[in-house]
């Protein structure tokens, strides 16, 4: 079952945690803090590359080898929308869906959440384009139907994985 999620920003500033079908818990750290006491702006791009890699390197289906795949994933593009603040110390909830999948490209949507709190921080994000390895081209047959199907999965509602 898959819930259609607007990707303006008045629909962002309504996410919940349950939006996300997978999830990543991470304890902040002192250095992630800026000089206002709140989570440097660069941290929230850092997670985000942290829980999609870790969702494909993880999958049981992708499992995903950085530097043996055939194939490798460019970020084309990224952002971050901030409705919050999140701050050392504490931790934080990050959910992961995709929100568009195409031939050879996944656009990612990350919301960051303070745990125990259900109003989103941020939402943010990145599009990856997947391409050959040996050559840097977009393979002219689109993802792999193994790589569609786990990405698929993070389309729709329900817990795909839980980190505690």
């Amino acid at each position: 079952m898959s819930k259609l999620l607007g990707l303006d920003l008045a629909s962002k500033k309504q996410r919940k945690l349950s939006d996300y079908p997978y999830r990543l818990d991470y304890r902040t750290r002192w250095a992630d803090n800026d000089m206002f006491s709140h989570l440097n702006n660069p941290i929230y791009g850092i997670l985000v590359d942290s829980i999609v890699n870790e969702f494909l390197m993880t999958h049981p289906v992708i499992k995903y080898n950085t530097t043996t795949y055939p194939r490798t994933a460019l970020v084309a593009n990224t952002y971050c929308d901030y409705f919050g603040s999140l701050n050392y110390p504490g931790f934080v909830d990050v959910g992961l869906r995709v929100a568009k999948l195409g031939k050879n490209s996944v656009t990612y949507e990350c919301g960051f959440f303070k745990r125990g709190d259900d109003t989103v921080k941020a939402v943010g994000g990145f599009v990856q384009i997947w391409v050959m390895r040996s050559d840097g081209k977009a393979p002219p047959d689109g993802l792999e139907p193994h790589v569609r199907q786990a990405l698929e999965e993070l389309m729709g509602v329900g817990e795909v994985k839980a980190k505690i």
